[in-house]
């Protein structure tokens, strides 16, 4: 009888460890999930910043060429 109950005690913690090391997975990529879209959002950000700022240097330029005294 005492084998049989360490077996089934053997068994549950078996199946208590493999649901622990499940779960802990489940966190690591639930973490890199969240890296993953902070990453993007920062990505997406220094985008707009680029286009804005190409945009306005553009415009700076032809407006600063307008005004330019001609023959130069």
């Amino acid at each position: 009888m005492i084998r049989l109950l360490l077996a089934v005690l053997g068994v549950a913690l078996a199946a208590l460890l493999g649901l622990c090391a499940l779960w802990l997975l489940g966190e690591f990529v639930s973490g890199i999930g969240q890296v993953l879209v902070a990453a993007a959002a920062l990505m997406i950000g220094v985008l707009r910043f680029m286009l804005v700022a190409g945009v306005l240097g553009g415009l700076t330029y032809v407006l600063a060429s307008a005004w330019a005294r001609p023959g130069r």
